[in-house]
This record gives structure tokens, sequence and C-alpha cells, in this order.
């Protein structure tokens, strides 16, 4: 669309059509007197049938799928099997996970059939009552356990009360007793849940990409959080491994690694594959030391013809950033929280001054999976993951494609940025197999920076990358802080530890990059197409508003994602997480695309487009700016400005956030 202004159902395939009305959507009384009805009927035959001290017959099942939730469907001649179809689908996947062994105050029992709390049936009879006695006397629970109290829970259960609080091992055993008679649909320990806690590190509180997803229009902008992946609810799921394991490893092939208290014990053995001195900038060519020795391009080396095509900069310390990310030191006290909580990185530099070689990507791409590279020790290490924030304005190449393909053969998955021209999707994000990444907003809109394209239809995805108050017309109305990392402070070689606020493709690559880590944390038996399937599938819709325009070359700039330009939605890692635990039965929630209209959005669409129209693109081979060629041979990184954070006492503090280009601008708090 051409103005911002204009609205867009975008959020769904089809964005005419709006997705079948949920259960929940239905009028509860309607619903529940439907059921109630049902519930009596069925009761009343049994029990005329039948002495009232038998337990009455199953009643007839017909096939109801779980989605066919509809007011139509419970109120059809199923309507009973339907609704106990949609009843024990949870308990089922409940009881193929990992048992709860919190203490238990007391175990939730569901009876089959039972009647609901209050109705007409259960007001007449005390049939339920009864069949919970007998029950537990069939059961034969230990001596003091026999004769619990229990009052009334939920729609349909009942809240044993045993007089103590049980210990894990005890509630799982009364509970296989109880589920093992036929009149029992479920059991579950009744146990306490804690307040979702963030990380104790000092900046958690600035990481709001870390934060569980919500928020509406009535929230304070910084709160509006509907382009998280929710990482938090993730964490709290109780999933064993959701907060990660050392085991799930993530390659991040980039400028190297520099040296910082909070990656401390983070970072495995990994290598240099940057293969020309003159732009390694460390003296020497391949070998196995990783570090960053900076990337800074002096006005000094521009006048060397080796340098002709470079811009200007500080050095960036794109990987320390990066692997901040992923795997800084969490609950310790210190600076930030990662993703994955026990997390490792396998550094792997690719890039020096002016950017990186395809041939020395793609040898860094195959040594970091654990495939054998000429003249390199073979990598002890292999990762299933690798993170790539380089890229180039040109189709994606052979040379990409073929390695890609042996990765995926082998079970590995490579993510990489879609590039920051607010155009154009950059390989090798653009290539066959690879999830590419582009950014959004934390209310969940695309930012003003970020390339998109249809190509990401196939297996890309969008998440928060920050979008920053430098870029575009609507900046001062709805930017937002950046993702805070790990950083250094030099501006040539190594300084001190710092800490940075983050805004790029590049930063939204890593929150992808490690929920799959934590997805493999989770089941280490996914395959590449799981892992890549689970993401899309799990993925919340677009959000959408009627006073953005939809993303397209003459709405580059802030603009509302559909799947035909952003990838399969809005990264969820909670749900992924669910995927990961059952990738056989997986189920989506029913959810509708979350709609934006704000004071502020409608301010800004007064200001007009965020950006004017993309100029038409440059022929392949010329140079594009950032995400583009700088020179023969050479990619850009595909990264935002980042800006060191002052120090205050203990902690530092955002001081403000720049950046919209893809080399990097920065300001020294």
């Amino acid at each position: 669309m051409g103005t911002a202004g204009a609205a867009d159902a975008a959020g769904f395939d089809n964005p005419g059509a709006q997705p079948e009305p949920a259960l929940k959507s239905a009028p509860k009384s309607a619903v529940d007197s439907a059921l109630e009805s049902a519930h009596e009927s069925a009761h009343e035959s049994a029990h005329e049938s039948a002495p009232r001290s038998a337990s009455p017959p199953a009643l007839p099942r017909a096939p109801c799928r779980p989605a066919a939730r509809t007011l139509r469907c419970l109120l059809g001649r199923s309507l009973l099997a339907c609704a106990a179809a949609v009843a024990v689908t949870p308990a089922a996947a409940a009881a193929a996970g990992p048992a709860d062994e919190r203490p238990a105050h007391g175990l939730i029992v569901r009876l089959k059939d039972a009647a609901p709390h209050g109705s007409a049936f259960a007001r007449r009879h005390a049939g339920d009552g009864e069949r919970l006695q007998q029950v537990l006397r069939a059961s034969a629970l230990p001596a003091r356990d026999a004769q619990p109290a229990w009052r009334a829970t939920g729609r349909d259960q009942q809240l044993l009360d045993f007089g103590r609080v049980l210990d894990g091992a005890e509630a799982a055993a009364l509970a296989a007793r109880l589920r093992a008679r036929p009149e029992v649909d479920w059991v579950a320990p009744n146990v306490r849940e804690k307040l979702l806690a963030l990380p104790t590190d000092p900046l958690v509180g600035q990481q709001w990409w870390l934060r569980a997803h919500g928020g509406t229009d009535a929230h304070a902008l910084a709160d509006r959080l509907r382009g998280v992946p929710g990482f938090l609810t993730a964490w709290t799921s109780g999933l064993p491994g959701a907060t990660g394991r050392a085991s799930a490893v993530v390659a991040v092939l980039d400028t190297g690694i520099t040296a910082h208290p909070d990656l401390a014990g983070r970072v495995l053995p990994g290598y240099d594959f940057v293969s020309e001195v003159a732009f390694s900038n460390d003296g020497d060519g391949r070998d196995a030391d990783p570090a960053d020795p900076g990337d800074w391009v002096s006005a000094a080396d521009r006048s060397d013809p080796r340098y002709a095509g470079c811009d200007e900069q500080a050095s960036s310390w794109h990987g320390t950033l990066i692997a901040g990310m992923l795997a800084a030191g969490t609950d310790n006290g210190t600076g930030v929280a990662a993703i994955n909580h026990d997390g490792r990185v396998l550094p792997v530099r690719v890039a020096g001054k002016c950017g990186a070689t395809v041939a020395d990507i793609v040898d860094g791409m195959r040594w970091a999976a654990g495939l054998n590279v000429p003249g390199v020790p073979r990598n002890p290490n292999p990762a299933r993951i690798l993170n790539i924030s380089f890229g180039g304005s040109t189709p994606c190449g052979r040379e990409y494609q073929t390695a890609i393909d042996e990765l995926r053969a082998i079970g590995v998955v490579v993510v990489a940025a879609a590039g920051n021209e607010h155009g154009a999707v950059a390989r090798p994000a653009n290539c066959n197999g690879v999830v590419g990444v582009t950014a959004l907003n934390r209310d969940g809109f695309k930012t003003h920076y970020a390339n998109f394209g249809a190509v990401l239809a196939a297996s890309g995805i969008a998440t928060v990358g920050g979008d920053d108050d430098r870029g575009g017309a609507w900046a001062a109305l709805l930017a937002d802080s950046g993702l805070v990392s790990v950083w250094n402070d030099g501006t040539q070689g190594p300084g001190q530890a710092r800490y940075a606020a983050l805004f790029g493709t590049s930063f939204a690559t890593p929150v992808v990059a490690g929920t799959l880590g934590l997805m493999l944390s989770v089941n280490p038996a996914l395959t590449a197409g799981q892992l890549v399937d689970g993401l899309r599938a799990s993925a919340r819709p677009h959000v959408v508003s009627p006073h953005i325009g939809a993303c397209s070359n003459d709405n580059p700039g802030r603009c509302l994602c559909t799947t035909a330009t952003c990838g399969a939605g809005i990264l969820d890692a909670a749900q992924a997480l669910q995927y990961a635990s059952q990738p056989d039965s997986y189920v989506a929630p029913p959810r509708q695309a979350e709609r934006l209209d704000s004071a502020e959005l409608r301010n800004a669409a007064a200001l007009g487009p965020d950006r004017p129209p993309n100029a038409p693109a440059p022929s392949p081979g010329s140079s594009g700016g950032g995400g583009g060629a700088s020179g023969p041979g050479w990619l850009l990184a595909l990264f935002g400005a980042v800006l060191a954070l002052r120090r205050a006492g203990a902690c530092p503090s955002a001081t403000s956030a720049a950046a919209d280009r893809a080399r990097p601008h920065r300001r020294h708090g």
C-alpha cells in the first residue's frame, strides 16, 4: 500500500477471510446450557436403566475433530462426544509429558461423564459423589489416604484433600492408582504455581525482549509487547530443558569474539577463517584463534586501494554482541540474561575489515557443522544451529546453496539475517532451506529498516530486532529501546567489557537461533525439517491495524507484515517448545491476529508513510549499501548501530538509541 493510513487485514493466509470462531468466542451461557442439557439427558437415560450404585455405562463417542470446536459442532448430534474429545485432549497431552515432581496440595480428579457442578442433574442426583467413593475404595490407597475429604472444583472436577502436603513421589503414586480405575478420566496434582520471575541479572529489566508476550493499546508504549517471542513463558513452561542445555550449541559466524565477564565459561574453542592477511587485522590468515582484534577501517586505511570500497568505521564487536544474546551467564548477578541459561556458543571468525568473503563464510559453515575443511582440524564440537548475520544483495548462488543443502542433509539449520535496507532480502537469507529472519518493533509491526519479501514465505519468520529513533517519519512516536547485550567499548582494538542496545536484523537472527537451541534442549532428536516446521507451525499471526499499511516497495518502512512478505508469523518461543516436546501431535492453539489501534499509531499515520517508496532495485552485483556488495568478493555485515551503555553505579544504563544503516554508527555514553 502507498499510504500508512490504509487498512489491511494482514496476518491471515487469506486476508479477506476470518478464522472460524473458537469455542471460547461463543456465549458462555448457551454453551453451558447445551452441555448441561446433554449431560442431564445422558445421565437420566443411564440412571433409569442401571442401579444407582453401579457406574453408568460409557456413552457412545462419535468422531469429532478437536479443531471443530464451534457452537454448531457442540449443539449437533454428537455434542457430548465432541465435548469429551475436547476435554480429553489436554489430559492426554499432559499424561504424555513429564511428571510434575513439585509438592501437591491434594489431587484434582475428573470422573468420566461427570455432571457439571450446579447443573439440574447434579442437584437432583448424588451419583458422582457415590462414584468417587467407589473409586477411592477400589483404588486400594494406603490406609492413611483411603478417606480424603473432597470438594467441588472447576467445571466438573473434585479436589481430594489428604490432610497434608504430598511430596512429588506420594502424589504421583496416589494419582497412578486413581488413574488405573476405568471410571476416572484424569488426575492432576494440585501444585502451587509461582510468579513468573525474570532472571536476577542487573540489566534484565532493560531486556524487554525476554519478557512474556502481552500488552494492549491501553498500556504504556514500553509495555506493549505483542511482537516479543515470550522467552519468560517458555522458560517457565515446566518442560525439561526449557531454560536451555549446554549441548544445544549455536555457531556464530561473525567477527570473532572478545573476552567478557558475562561470557566466561560459555565459549567453545572456535576457529578463524579469515584467509586474507590484509583484512584479517591480526597479522596472519586462518588459525585456531577466533578472537576479534577489531574490524575498524580508518581514513588511512581507505587511502589503500585494497580498502577503496570500504566505509570508515570504528570496530563493531558484532560477534560478541550476538554471543551475549545467545549464551551470556544468566542468574549470576552480572550484567544481562541470555536465551539459553546454560548456553554455549561456537565462535567462527569469518569477517575482518570490510566484511567477509563468500569462500570464508562457506568454509566456516561447513567446519561449524563438523564437516571436513581442507587444511583445518575437524571441529570437535559440531553445532546444529548456525547464526549468520552477513549477506549480499544478489541471488543466493550455487556457492551458498550447495553448502546449505549439504548441511541440511546432516540435520543442521542455517539462520540468517534478512538485511537492513528496507528492501529485498539479502543472501544467504534468500537461499532455499534457510530460516530468513526479518525484524519487528516491540509491538509487532516491521521496523523501519528491515528487509522483507516473498522469499521469506517458504521458511522465514519475524521477531523483534529493535526499532531505533533515527529512521523513518514515525520514529519519535513508535521507536523502542533496542535489544541489550554484552559489548566492548574499544574503537579499534579491544577495550573494556560493556553492554549495549542493539538494532538490526542481525540481532533478530540470534533470537530465532536461540529459540531453535531451546527446542533442541527440550528434544535433541528433532530433525532439521522438524526444527523449521516447528518454528513456523507455532508462530503467532502477524499483527493487524487500521492505521498501518502492508509492507511493499511503495511502503517499505514501518508497515504490516503478512505471510507473503515476512514469513510464517511472529516467533512464539513458548509454543515452539510445546511443538518440540510433541512434534508428531502438536496442534497450535487457535489464535487471531492482534489488532493495534493506539493513539500513537493514529498520530503516526497522520504524518503520512514512515518511509518514501523504494527506488528501483540496483542491478545484480552493483553496490546496494548495507547488505549489498562493497567491493569485489566482499559482503557487508548486516547490523544496526550499537551504543555503549554508560555505567550507573554497578550497572550500565542505556543513554540513547542509534541505528538505521547497515554500517554501525556509535555514540559513546
